[in-house]
């Protein structure tokens, strides 16, 4: 069976929600095209929107195929994104 993610969870002061392809634009530019930011993490800086797009693309493979959730993090006050974050599924008796 696969794990079903919900598509949205909050909390006080976050809200965490499934990427959308329309948000690439504000993803290059919020975080993803940020060498700052990127520097320690496991995937590389985007150096153009279309990286940006294959990002969306492998993020909607995880949620199809149940190996993951990656999710956009956004300041429920202010709406305003914030970063990404997500959940893996390394067990194959979960993945089905």
């Amino acid at each position: 069976m696969t794990p079903r993610f919900p598509e949205r969870l909050s909390t006080p002061r976050l809200e965490l929600r499934r990427p959308d392809p329309a948000w690439a634009e504000d993803i290059f530019r919020t975080y993803a095209s940020s060498q700052a930011v990127t520097r320690y993490l496991a995937w590389p800086r985007h150096l153009t929107v279309d990286d940006t797009r294959g990002f969306l693309r492998w993020s909607d493979n995880q949620w199809e195929t149940g190996q993951g959730a990656p999710y956009l993090l956004f300041e429920r006050a202010t709406g305003s994104l914030l970063g990404g974050t997500g959940l893996n599924v390394d067990s194959p008796e979960l993945v089905g």
